[in-house]
């Protein structure tokens, strides 16, 4: 029987481990680590560990008396480093080393490779102390500031004003692990989530997304929905182009690449990318829209076997939603199964746990739940959407509905 240590608790997690109980036919061990003990993924897992899967030396521990045979992750940045360390100490199969990570995870070697490999992005300058001297007239107003290291949308921030920057770049660095931070120019234009397969050394682009943001959130970037296809124009050729030279660029081969850019129909600018498939449910969008299970290839790589992607196109149009609430308690979804029964919702996910505490709206880790619409048509999939958002509601302890409905008007 195979052991394998899951590093991170989320729903993504949740579905690896029932790709992996399903690979095996029940046959395999799975233990799950995670900081928190009040995770989705806990249920799946054969055993749980409470640990940081930024602890490295812990979980490297826990590893060897566990005596496992893989440690895995999905859909997230951090604990790639951890997944990487810990199969290099231990001389388990691993499809990053720890300098592929390095390069990939962290915006500094990313943005500097990127640079000299003539891969299209925005300018930057790295900070490494809040007292850093930079010149901001010489960016082109408004800018971005950005840990380098730091999971999902924490900490990015869009800044305005002068005056305005200092605050905005000590958050930044808070977030960050290394306690650098980026500094770069804001670009006009669409963001562009790509998925991709890198099948050998062959990119082969699986769907390509708009991410749509909260429109209050003015100086963050909290994603609201993912939209396919995209509505401004793009060259599918062009994407590929550039992925293709970041394929090359870090050498990468046989693994799932999440690429984010930015698009004003002519230009485009590589934000970031790494080697995992996105995450808020992602690897469903891409089985659903596509029919390759991502999560099922994800799989087969890591074992050492070599699968090859064949994407189609299932529906012509899709929104995969992520909902967000007021502050307060969430203990249920109400009107969700309704939905999914009466074919206007195809599917949904439950991010958090019932009693967890919500406290803001500006991550993506404070979404609650995410649904799925999909149709053949923009005006079929907006109308199921609008629907939904006049069904459903997110409850607290009280029966109160805390659902911020109004995201999605005019959405």
């Amino acid at each position: 029987m195979k052991k394998f240590m899951i590093l991170a608790g989320g729903n993504d997690q949740a579905a690896l481990i029932k790709e992996l109980k399903y690979h095996f036919n029940g046959d395999v061990e799975i233990i799950l680590l995670d900081m928190s003990s009040n995770v989705k993924a806990k249920s799946c897992a054969d055993k749980f560990l409470q640990i940081s899967t930024m602890d490295r030396d812990a979980v490297l521990k826990s590893a060897k008396e566990e005596n496992i045979d893989y440690i895995l992750t999905a859909c997230g940045d951090q604990p790639l480093s951890t997944m990487a360390y810990v199969s290099a100490k231990m001389g388990l199969p691993c499809y990053l080393s720890e300098d592929d990570v390095l390069n990939l995870t962290n915006k500094i070697y990313m943005k500097r490779k990127m640079v000299e490999n003539d891969i299209p992005t925005s300018k930057f300058q790295i900070i490494e102390n809040i007292d850093d001297k930079i010149n901001l007239d010489e960016f082109e107003w408004p800018i971005i500031v950005k840990p380098v290291d730091s999971n999902g949308s924490k900490g990015v921030k869009k800044v305005e004003r002068k005056e305005d920057f200092r605050t905005l770049l000590k958050e930044a660095l808070s977030f960050s692990l290394s306690r650098n931070a980026i500094v770069e120019e804001f670009k006009a234009g669409e963001e562009l989530s790509v998925d991709v397969y890198v099948e050998g050394s062959t990119a082969k682009i699986l769907l390509v997304t708009t991410s749509k943001k909260i429109r209050e959130n003015k100086d963050s970037f909290t994603i609201l929905q993912s939209e396919y296809p995209p509505r401004i124009h793009f060259s599918e050729t062009r994407i590929l182009e550039i992925v293709q030279k970041i394929v090359n660029t870090f050498n990468l081969h046989d693994t799932p690449l999440l690429v984010q850019m930015i698009t004003n129909g002519v230009d485009y600018y590589v934000v970031e990318f790494s080697a995992r498939m996105g995450g808020g449910s992602k690897y469903h969008l891409i089985n659903v829209l596509t029919g390759v299970n991502i999560m099922s290839v994800y799989v087969d790589m890591v074992l050492g076997k070599h699968p090859s992607v064949t994407p189609n196109k299932n529906w012509n149009n899709a929104l995969m939603c992520y909902l967000y609430c007021t502050p307060g308690i969430f203990m249920k979804l109400s009107c969700f199964d309704d939905m999914c029964n009466k074919g206007i919702m195809h599917s949904y996910f439950t991010y958090k746990m019932p009693n967890s505490e919500i406290k803001k709206s500006t991550t993506s880790s404070d979404r609650v739940a995410g649904f799925l619409v999909v149709g053949n048509s923009r005006v079929e999939v907006e109308n199921k959407l609008r629907l939904i958002n006049e069904t459903v509601k997110v409850l607290d302890p009280t029966g109160k509905d805390i659902m911020r409905h109004d995201f999605f008007i005019n959405s």
